[in-house]
C-alpha cells in the first residue's frame, strides 16, 4: 500500500466532502437528493465556449 506523504496529510479534504453526511441524512428521512457535483453533463458544450478554447 503506498504510503501518504506529509504534504498529503496536510491537504485540507474537499469542502464538498463536508455536505455527504448532510446529504445521506436527508436520503435516509426520504428528501430526494440530487448530486450535481459528479459526472459528466449530458449537454452540449455551448459552440461560444468551444471557440474561446
Amino acid at each position: 500500500m503506498p504510503k501518504i506523504s506529509a504534504k498529503g496529510f496536510a491537504m485540507p479534504e474537499s469542502p464538498i466532502r463536508k455536505l455527504v453526511p448532510y446529504a445521506e441524512d436527508a436520503k435516509k428521512r426520504g428528501t430526494q437528493v440530487l448530486h450535481l457535483n459528479i459526472g459528466q453533463p449530458d449537454i452540449k458544450t455551448p459552440q461560444v465556449a468551444l471557440d474561446a478554447i
